[in-house]
């Protein structure tokens, strides 16, 4: 398994894990039937972020998302005694909790390419682009609300714990914002930054899994903790990819983190690795009032260690996520599945 999932110097993509792909069918054709009506101007933006539509609102087949979020959530809930369809209405929920993220996270750092294409803000201005965004988030309760379950008090416990992810996930966009130009931050508030703005809802997605299906309270928080986990090594991934990753697989530039003097986490492990003339150097660059030379940026965090130096800190953290998934009594072969799971998140080229 190792070695199907192992990065390569060309940037290979890694094999896409069964996982992944068992359940996506099922979540994009709930996704459609649960989302806004195209009539509307919500609607159309939202379906356009989807890649369902072009501005015009012609119908296209660009790329919807890789559905992490909601396939581990399904996964959880089987893994743990209940079917797929027990959890496809929390996993929908989930998904567009995401994309409501992403939305306002594209407008919030000005990007103006996402999967390959315009952002919704970039075409509409960000006044509609929030109105799209909130949008979703109401889209989000409004699935919840209309699935009949046969567990009511699981399917609030569910509900809690995806509105405390939101909530927490919007104080680690807070704090993201907050530490733009800070080159000095510290790891560990970067490592709380990024569990607030990506590990909540990974969690939540294992964690709601396990909730549906009417896991011990020890799984359900193992599960969470566990998702956090991930997601902070899908994060590390990201950070990395938006200085290295190849733009023709990620859909975004690789000048736009730098150009922002966004703390990533190249930043926060480069700036520990410097002398003390690359630290000044590098404060310098961050502060500076002009646009940003990311070129010259780049270049400190390479003679710093470049990509080698964060490569492995990611599967390093999934392996971790994995342990604790471990450690809950399933069957081997969930184990595995996440495992795959895992080391896919934290090798991926897009």
């Amino acid at each position: 398994m190792a070695e199907a999932l192992r990065h390569t110097e060309k940037g290979d993509t890694p094999v896409e894990p069964a996982l992944l792909v068992r359940y996506r069918a099922a979540i994009a054709e709930r996704l459609r039937t649960t989302a806004l009506p195209a009539s509307s101007f919500a609607g159309r933006m939202s379906a356009y972020h989807m890649g369902w539509v072009d501005r015009d609102g012609r119908p296209t087949s660009s790329q919807s998302g890789k559905f992490i979020r909601p396939s581990l959530c399904i996964w959880a809930c089987e893994a743990c005694g209940g079917t797929a369809d027990d959890a496809l209405p929390a996993a929908t929920a989930l998904e567009w909790m995401h994309n409501f993220t992403l939305i306002h996270d594209d407008i919030q750092d000005g990007d103006r390419e996402r999967r390959a294409r315009e952002t919704v803000w970039s075409v509409w201005g960000a006044a509609q682009a929030i109105n799209a965004g909130d949008a979703l988030h109401a889209l989000v309760f409004q699935t919840l609300a209309q699935s009949e379950s046969p567990h009511p008090k699981r399917q609030l416990r569910a509900v809690r714990a995806i509105a405390d992810a939101a909530l927490e996930v919007i104080q680690g966009q807070c704090l993201d914002l907050n530490l733009e130009g800070r080159a000095d931050t510290r790891p560990r508030s970067y490592l709380r930054m990024i569990q607030a703005k990506t590990g909540a809802l990974f969690g939540a997605s294992l964690q709601v899994g396990a909730i549906v299906a009417g896991a011990s309270d020890v799984v359900v928080d193992r599960f969470r903790l566990a998702g956090r986990r991930l997601g902070t090594a899908f994060q590390m991934r990201d950070d990395w990819l938006g200085v290295w990753g190849d733009p023709a697989a990620t859909g975004k530039s690789t000048s736009g983190d730098v150009n922002r003097a966004k703390t990533t986490y190249p930043v926060v492990a480069g700036y520990a690795a410097m002398t003390v003339f690359q630290r000044r150097r590098l404060r310098e660059l961050f502060l500076s009032k002009v646009k940003k030379p990311a070129a010259k940026i780049r270049e400190l965090l390479e003679d710093a260690g470049g990509p080698e130096l964060t490569r492995s800190a990611p599967g390093r953290t999934a392996e971790k996520a994995a342990a604790l998934v471990a450690r809950c009594g399933l069957d081997k072969k969930y184990d595995a599945e996440f495992l795959e799971v895992a080391r896919y998140v934290a090798d991926r080229s897009r």
